[in-house]
């Protein structure tokens, strides 16, 4: 196992927080209440993510009210039984407003004290200045989250928009991992893009930048959302071609309302299978119908994936357990135990 920073986490983060005693909840989920213990949380979340069985963890949104915070937090205790390797809220996206984003802090840090589960922090470096990305950082430091997800983000108008550098902040994922970096052990993880990103020149460009991340510090890798297991093996490849030693998780959507497809294609830029779509659009009105061709699809495209290799999945669950429980459930996949990561690194 390759994480660089095992067995530092626990003194370095010390310094920074006070944290109260600690406990334990769920099926192996594991609230870190001492800088040793978070240590135990984050070594064995890298060792989830790196052993010999596939790790599983979960992506919600912020909720934008009370009534959302509840609902959020009943389908988050709901998946407690699969012992998920961490939980993660994305991050107020495409300059959206600072209440957007503090809506995104306040609900990871929700997340983590209701389930006990390991929260990695979702972090947008668009419509930032530096020095408000660092304040934001300490937020979630605080909150003692288990690791980071470093992201660019969306620029105002959405992922097709014309990016604008703001003001006294920085441009490129990397460098959100590098300011990381120096402020925390924790493990990092970033985007990596199956068809490339939309702004790379080419496939080329798109390894070389998913390098520097891995440079400024990276530890792993979750890609955007797949519907075939192929962009997800020749992205594999184009990484192990560069030499590049990171773990890469593939996100997975389920399909459960036709409603969600054209902005799935939009706002990931994986387009659908045509098989998948051919499906689809056959069960039209049929809600029911469309629900089970989605599941179904997603249940064969995670065992094609895990046979391929994968170190894991990676669920955007739209804020919804039940479709996320139920392809578990078929495919007998579950996270691993507090303690039994730490045993297979060990």
């Amino acid at each position: 196992m390759d994480w660089r920073h095992s067995g530092q986490c626990g003194a370095s983060f010390g310094q920074r927080v006070a944290v109260p005693a600690h406990s334990t909840r769920g099926q192996g989920w594991f609230l870190a209440g001492s800088a040793a213990s978070l240590c135990m949380v984050t070594s064995g979340l890298m060792a989830a993510l790196t052993g010999p069985h596939p790790s599983l963890s979960f992506e919600f949104f912020p909720p934008k009210d009370s009534a959302g915070a509840a609902r959020l937090a009943e389908h988050a205790a709901s998946l407690q039984d699969l012992s998920p390797d961490f939980l993660s809220v994305t991050y107020g996206a495409g300059g959206s407003s600072i209440e957007a984003r503090q809506r995104s802090v306040a609900a990871s840090k929700l997340l983590g004290q209701q389930t006990g589960a390991p929260m990695v922090a979702h972090l947008a470096l668009s419509g930032h200045t530096m020095i408000e990305l660092e304040q934001v950082i300490d937020q979630f430091l605080a909150n003692n989250v288990a690791g980071f997800m470093a992201l660019r983000g969306d620029p105002p108008g959405g992922p097709a928009a014309r990016w604008i550098n703001y003001p006294d902040g920085i441009t490129y994922a990397n460098q959100l991992v590098d300011l990381i970096r120096r402020r925390s052990d924790l493990p990092i993880g970033v985007a990596a893009f199956p068809f490339g990103h939309p702004a790379a020149l080419n496939l080329t460009a798109d390894t070389a930048a998913l390098a520097a991340k891995r440079a400024a510090g990276a530890d792993f890798a979750v890609t955007q959302v797949l519907f075939e297991a192929g962009p997800y093996q020749r992205l594999r490849d184009r990484v192990a071609a560069a030499n590049l030693d990171l773990p890469l998780v593939p996100g997975i959507m389920p399909i459960t309302a036709t409603t969600k497809i054209s902005k799935l294609e939009l706002f990931h830029g994986a387009p659908l299978p045509d098989r998948l779509l051919a499906q689809l659009q056959a069960a039209a009105g049929d809600a029911i119908a469309t629900e089970r061709i989605g599941l179904k699809w997603a249940v064969g495209l995670a065992k094609e994936l895990l046979a391929a290799g994968a170190p894991g999945v990676h669920f955007y669950t739209l804020n919804s357990s039940v479709a996320t429980t139920r392809i578990c459930a078929e495919l007998g996949l579950r996270g691993h135990p507090f303690g039994s990561a730490k045993a297979d690194a060990g």
